[in-house]
């Protein structure tokens, strides 16, 4: 059953239940007024005509029985009860026959005065020792109800029918923008990426929707495209150090190389394959990043993430004059804190391998950006930096992911990479957090 469908039978529902209702409270209304006004309309018949023999006559034993023979009309009939509760006369209706009262009803009528019973309205009053009991035909009020029944029920059925009209125009033009995403959606799941999302520039949810779909569709796009180039690249890197140690295992099988050169052999193979192991360790962190798996949240001090890096690295001051700049006064920042520092430890790792020897290399930190700073030989194109398997320099070991795992962390961390550089002047790269935010 589709949305749509759906959104309609809710709306039929809730419409009819609503409906019914209303014509229930109405017609109970109806009901409850049209029997007050017959009870009071009996009231005001009844009123007069006992003024008037509490005037003339004295006894009200003597002139109970004609009171009740006086009442009567054509809507009206009077029944006299003795002291002792024992029905003495009937007085029927002048026109239409009168039904047999019975005893139970009797009580009831002269325990509660006035009320409605299943055919008659009743007035109770009390003549001298006698109680006579008025009673009113409701023929009329049936009738005002059922005709009351019949024009609501015409009323409800042509407002149902134009109220569902109206729905199905508005349910259609709603969820337009919903058909729309859904055809785009199997388009998409075909394997179709030349598909745009046309934005209606509503403000309301669905609008809201098109904006967040147009997104997600342009993210996927990317996703998909950078699987492709991904993919292509780790083939072409994956695929030198496989050949070689193929064709040396090869060659060794052929039993071609000397015993004195088997042991250059063996560590050349064992280097490659340390740069493989690298390489899918850096690949595996790139998609760990990428599949927007939640980072952990923690508070760390500066100083201590920059002592335990400057230990690390401290065998990088033996060639290179390698200085970590302490805060004179320790502040906390928030995020992962080893994947900041994998972070600075690839910064840390680029400098020493672009920096010469005698060269400088600091880490610092400084209006919100933790910053690695060489005197290196700097970057020709410094906007490229962290494009996935983007190397200038081809001649030195390394495999173009470094920089690429940084910006990932960056972003993953709410940071943001900023690359300063020039070609033989050296580079400056700072992690630098949002502090407004």
């Amino acid at each position: 059953m589709s949305i749509r469908l759906k959104i309609l039978l809710l709306f039929l529902s809730l419409y009819v239940g609503s409906l019914l209702i209303f014509t229930l409270f109405v017609l109970l209304t109806v009901r409850y007024t049209l029997y007050d006004y017959t009870l009071n309309y009996m009231q005001y018949q009844v009123e007069p005509l006992m003024d008037f023999y509490k005037t003339y006559y004295k006894n009200p034993n003597y002139y109970a029985r004609l009171l009740a023979e006086d009442a009567v009309s054509r809507d009206m009939a009077v029944l006299l009860i003795d002291k002792r509760g024992r029905l003495v006369s009937v007085e029927s209706f002048l026109e239409g026959d009168m039904p047999e009262v019975k005893e139970e009803d009797i009580k009831k009528m002269l325990s509660s005065k006035r009320g409605v019973g299943e055919r008659y309205a009743y007035l109770v009053k009390q003549v001298g020792d006698f109680k006579l009991i008025f009673l009113g035909k409701l023929d009329r009020v049936s009738l005002v109800e059922r005709r009351i029944i019949f024009f609501v029920s015409l009323l409800s059925i042509a407002l149902t029918v134009a109220s569902s009209l109206m729905a199905v125009f508005l349910v259609r033009k709603l969820l337009s923008p919903l058909s729309h995403l859904t055809e785009l959606s199997r388009r998409i799941s075909k394997g179709e990426l030349d598909v745009k999302v046309e934005k209606s520039g509503r403000r309301d949810e669905f609008g809201l929707l098109e904006e967040a779909y147009a997104d997600m569709v342009e993210r996927l796009k990317g996703i998909i495209l950078w699987q492709r180039e991904f993919i292509r690249n780790i083939t072409h890197a994956l695929k030198t150090p496989l050949a070689y140690i193929r064709g040396q295992a090869e060659l060794l099988q052929m039993g071609i190389y000397k015993e004195e050169n088997l042991r250059e052999i063996y560590r050349s193979i064992l280097l490659q394959s340390e740069k493989m192991e690298r390489l899918i360790t850096q690949l595996i962190t790139m998609m760990r990043l990428e599949s927007q798996m939640p980072l952990k949240r923690e508070r760390f001090g500066v100083n201590q993430l920059f002592a335990e890096l400057e230990e690390e690295y401290e065998f990088m001051k033996k060639d290179r004059n390698f200085k970590v700049h302490y805060l004179e006064e320790d502040m906390e920042l928030e995020g992962d804190k080893e994947y900041i520092k994998m972070a600075l430890r690839n910064l840390l790792e680029n400098a020493y391998k672009y920096t010469e020897a005698g060269g400088r290399i600091r880490l610092y930190y400084k209006d919100g950006c933790l910053v690695v700073e060489d005197s290196g030989i700097g970057m020709e194109h410094p906007e490229r930096a962290g494009e996935v398997f983007y190397r200038e320099e081809t001649g030195r070991e390394g495999s173009g992911l470094g920089l690429s795992i940084v910006k990932l962390v960056a972003q993953r961390s709410h940071m943001e990479m900023k690359v300063e550089s020039k070609k033989g002047k050296g580079t400056r790269v700072s992690l630098c957090y949002n502090l407004k935010s």
